[in-house]
């Protein structure tokens, strides 16, 4: 079966106003930024799109405003589907599938989190229930919970269960899943910009990118550059790209994004509290390798 997409998906950043508010029309800006921009998939409501503080209705509309501005382009969009509550993880699968979604990403539970026997539970009662294809998300980094390979492995076989988002960043793992995984219909997605071309080349489908954000196009021909195995463009675009992956996690994602776009013009740099805007000292950093990386001319 054909993968969800291959190449760069953008997990998207949500712009807010000084007042802690969404700033819808920012929002917008960024998706069609994206469409533009080139990229093969948007995900909507992901980490990166702050959904510990919003609300679910605030998800729906974002959800419905990609969408909207997707219809006809082309591009997949993918909803973020998580919780750390079965129900209503399965309540934003079923809106993801009655609204058109073409995929949905479902994060580990967190702070409850569970047994690996639960995680196979809480996928399997998803999955049964709603027709969509599905995306787990491992980032234990964030959840305090893993899945192992044995479990990514058992839930593969699920028909609606057809890719993870790796974010652990430990590529010993995603060789481990890939290997396991092989002969199922189940793909690999990177979820760290640092390791784009060693996991695709590794057999990965693509990224679903934080990175994409501030350079969709360039991030895509990178992508691309992997998957069609031309390793000169990809070693020098994955060594040019090295500083910006690095100090765009030197603070709490979305922090960096959101300032490197506040930088560019794009929106403003405003996250809701517990998350507060970065100091100078790592905003010079981070610019800094954007202006490097730009004067190189992809």
């Amino acid at each position: 079966m054909e993968p969800i997409f291959e190449g760069s998906a953008v997990a998207l950043v949500l712009p807010m106003l000084d007042d802690g508010s969404i700033d819808y029309e920012g929002f917008k800006r960024q998706v069609q930024r994206m469409i533009d921009g080139g990229v093969q998939a948007l995900l909507v409501n992901g980490t990166t799109g702050e959904t510990p503080t919003i609300h679910i209705d605030e998800e729906f509309e974002l959800t419905k405003i990609v969408m909207e501005m997707t219809k006809g382009t082309g591009v997949k969009v993918i909803a973020g589907a998580g919780s750390n509550d079965t129900e209503t993880a399965l309540k934003k699968a079923k809106f993801a599938k009655e609204v058109g979604a073409d995929a949905i990403l479902v994060v580990t539970p967190y702070y409850n989190k569970t047994s690996q026997r639960g995680l196979i539970e809480h996928y399997t009662y998803i999955a049964d229930r709603v027709d969509i294809p599905m995306i787990l998300y491992n980032v234990p980094g964030r959840t305090g919970m893993n899945i192992t390979v044995d479990t990514v492995v058992e839930l593969a076989k699920h028909k609606n269960i057809k890719a993870m988002k790796d974010a652990t960043d430990n590529i010993a793992y995603a060789m481990d899943v890939l290997t396991q995984t092989r002969d199922l219909d189940f793909d690999m997605y990177s979820g760290c910009d640092d390791n784009i071309l060693p996991f695709i080349a590794a057999g990965g489908k693509g990224v679903i990118s934080v990175l994409s954000n501030l350079y969709p196009r360039e991030t895509e021909k990178f992508a691309q550059a992997v998957l069609h195995g031309d390793m000169e463009l990809a070693k020098e675009m994955a060594y040019d790209f090295n500083d910006i992956s690095k100090y765009l996690f030197i603070d709490v994602n979305p922090i960096m994004p959101k300032a490197a776009l506040h930088h560019m013009g794009v929106c403003g740099e405003m996250v809701r509290r517990p998350l507060i805007p970065t100091t100078e000292a790592n905003k010079k950093l981070l610019f800094e390798a954007m202006e490097k990386f730009e004067k190189k001319g992809y």
